[in-house]
């Protein structure tokens, strides 16, 4: 009986210890000196690479396989003493591609932990690409680079070309020159040769390709020219050789404008209308080598259906932007490689640094299946701007891509109503105060990039010259979109109410990258292109700076051109009501972080000010009929000022902005055609 009570005591106390092991938790282990949990050897047998490891417990490595880890087993020790670890790959990899070796596991007390994954590079990475152009004629020649911790690194060459490879340098990069060996006659780009890789005379897995470009290259797939006789787009042709150029066709022209080194610029003229509600095709452009009339490419000529459902102006304005403007229009051409334009049409005007234009169109190619961006023709922008270029560069797109209905993207440095005259000494108000313009303009030192006045008066407009130039085309836009700073602006969208239906805006500064186009173009084209959602490019302007922008600020709301009658004559009855004895404007919401600013909120400057509650009331409601979406963040930046305070609360929001009551643009501001109606 007693050994039977022993047995069950001796059991249970085992029973208890099982019960109370000591456990490790994902604290009790730390491990530094490697990236996402990734483990990364070089190419070659014997490469090492180190990391540490911290451990409230003693340690062990588990699982690892084609590789060695030492130590591989350890002490607890803490961050003042962590403990370094040297994993090394025990054979090289000769393949083309990352291998995964196995997983580097840790064991701790009666834990086991995942810790990383182990890989290792090929021994010949191949930095750039596995296919490397030469030109058609013999002797042209292409580089291309390899990285390789190996230093007898070989080339294996075969096929027409001659190959050579230079010295390592301190990054581990091996350059290789390639050359042509004779001239590709063809039409068609070949592929003439393979470079492949040896390492201490094994072979490893990757390659080069070697391609001879065709001699002659198009820099696009098919012509695609306006629906009106007269109307032309371009065709680059590109050649080593002399060519000709032949139209199969009389609907068409084909003209020779001009030539740069080996590309030559075509102009190609409808020469009669395309009344139909079909794209049509009308020939053909061959282009022969002069000497070796066998070898011709020919290309397509279409021509557009009479009418687009809707066609895109998107027009930047100046040079100081450029790196933004390119980004926005790379980021428009994301967004349309989902095929979604249907038969709408996208012009894009951009400015180079020496003040020279181009008209783009950018649209869906469905035969190379993605995006592109096509010159349709070169601008010329003399200085000082004025409302007669405007006219007639948006002519020219307007003539290039009618359609149905029309909208308007603006992109510029943008300062609301204010005349080209009000960021210069030639503001009267400005000197009766004592103010000087650029104090009153100046940036904080630090600040971010926005779309702010910064390029000189001669290559800015007026937005009385963009509101006459747009009335002298005979077109009334859609919509117009300011991806610019202050141009939700009540003084603006009056002007602009014979312009458009619709003026987007934001009442406060535009961040340098603009609008998010790749989120906001889908809502431009909706349907296939055939109409539009205004409301969702506002909310998607705004929701990109809340959740996928550095900088959480943005402002944007929509005006509907329509009502800005009625609601002047609302303001007219709030001007003529007086203003309350206790109103102080310092107390309205602002939108510019000037020390003495110049836009204020509409909404509340009414709400404050209005000494008769009815006549408030009454354009309260009118507000709201004519900003018909309003978004914001709660704080908006301003890179103005000289606290270097960037953030600004948002605690009143009507939309729109105002510089009533603005004393230092008194003068100007009583010249506005808002001021005019509401006084």
């Amino acid at each position: 009986m007693k050994r039977f009570i022993s047995i069950i005591v001796t059991l249970t106390s085992l029973l208890t210890a099982c019960i109370n092991v000591e456990t490790a938790s994902v604290n009790d282990l730390y491990v530094g000196g490697i990236t996402d949990r990734r483990l990364v050897l070089d190419g070659r047998e014997g490469c090492s690479k180190s990391f540490y490891i911290i451990a409230n417990y003693d340690w062990q490595i588990i699982d690892y396989r084609h590789f060695s880890c030492y130590p591989s087993s350890g002490s607890k020790c803490d961050a003042n003493s962590p403990i370094n670890i040297t994993a090394t790959a025990l054979q090289s990899n000769n393949s083309a591609d990352t291998i995964r070796l196995s997983d580097l596991n840790f064991k701790l007390l009666h834990t086991r932990f995942v810790g990383i994954s182990a890989y290792q590079l090929p021994q010949v990475c191949l930095k750039s690409g596995n296919k490397l152009f030469v030109n058609a004629v013999a002797g042209s020649k292409a580089t291309a680079q390899i990285v390789s911790k190996a230093d007898d690194v070989h080339l294996v060459v075969s096929g027409d070309i001659s190959a050579t490879i230079g010295e390592k340098n301190s990054k581990d990069e091996f350059s290789i020159t390639v050359v042509a060996n004779n001239n590709n006659n063809n039409s068609e780009s070949n592929k003439i040769g393979t470079i492949e890789f040896e390492v201490d005379g094994i072979k490893q897995g990757g390659k080069i390709e070697v391609i001879q470009q065709s001699a002659i290259l198009f820099d696009r797939s098919v012509v695609m020219l306006p629906s009106k006789a007269g109307e032309s787009n371009m065709l680059e042709v590109t050649s080593d050789f002399g060519i000709v150029a032949t139209e199969s066709s009389d609907l068409f022209s084909v003209e020779l404008i001009s030539t740069k080194a080996h590309t030559k610029q075509f102009k190609v003229t409808a020469l009669a209308d395309n009344d139909s509600t079909m794209e049509r095709n009308l020939g053909e452009i061959c282009i022969t080598l002069a000497d070796m009339p066998d070898c011709s490419r020919c290309i397509e000529v279409h021509q557009r259906k009479a009418k687009a459902p809707q066609t895109i102006i998107v027009h930047f304005i100046g040079t100081a932007l450029q790196y933004y403007f390119n980004n926005n229009a790379s980021k428009i051409l994301e967004a349309l490689n989902a095929n979604i334009q249907g038969d709408a049409q996208i012009l894009a005007i951009t400015t180079d640094a020496t003040n020279n234009a181009t008209l783009y169109e950018l649209r869906y190619d469905d035969i190379l299946g993605k995006a592109v961006q096509e010159v349709v023709t070169k601008l010329s922008l003399p200085t000082p701007y004025n409302a007669t270029l405007f006219e007639n560069n948006l002519r020219k797109a307007l003539n290039f891509a009618p359609a149905e209905k029309y909208a308007l993207v603006i992109g510029s440095h943008g300062l609301a109503w204010v005349p080209k005259s009000g960021a210069t000494p030639k503001s009267q108000g400005m000197w009766r105060m004592g103010i000087s313009p650029s104090e009153l303009w100046k940036r904080n030192e630090n600040a971010e990039m926005t779309r702010h006045i910064g390029d000189s008066t001669t290559t800015q407009y007026d937005i009385t010259e963009i509101s006459n130039a747009i009335e002298a085309t005979g077109i009334k836009f859609d919509y117009i979109l300011f991806d610019a700073c202050f141009m939700s602006n009540v003084e603006s969208a009056y002007e602009l109410r014979n312009s458009a239906d619709y003026i987007i805006g934001s009442p406060c500064e535009v961040l340098g990258i603009g609008f998010p186009y790749a989120k906001v173009t889908p809502y431009m084209l909706t349907n296939r292109g055939i109409s539009y959602n205004l409301d969702k490019i506002c909310s998607e302007y705004v929701n990109y700076y809340r959740t996928s922008s550095g900088t959480t600020s943005a402002c944007v709301a929509v005006t509907h051109t329509a009502e800005l009658e009625r609601l002047a004559a609302a303001m007219k009855a709030v001007n003529k009501a007086g203003t309350k004895s206790e109103f102080s404007l310092e107390n309205v919401q602002y939108y510019e972080g000037q020390a003495v600013h110049s836009f204020y909120d509409l909404g509340d400057m009414v709400r404050q000010s209005c000494a008769d509650e009815e006549a408030a009331a009454t354009f309260k409601e009118q507000l709201d009929k004519t900003v018909t979406s309003r978004y914001h963040t709660d704080q908006f930046y301003s890179g103005y000022g000289s606290d270097n305070k960037y953030y600004h609360d948002i605690n009143y929001y009507s939309g729109i902005s105002t510089s009533a009551m603005v004393e230092h643009y008194s003068t100007d501001w009583q010249q506005t055609a808002w001021y005019k109606a509401t006084h």
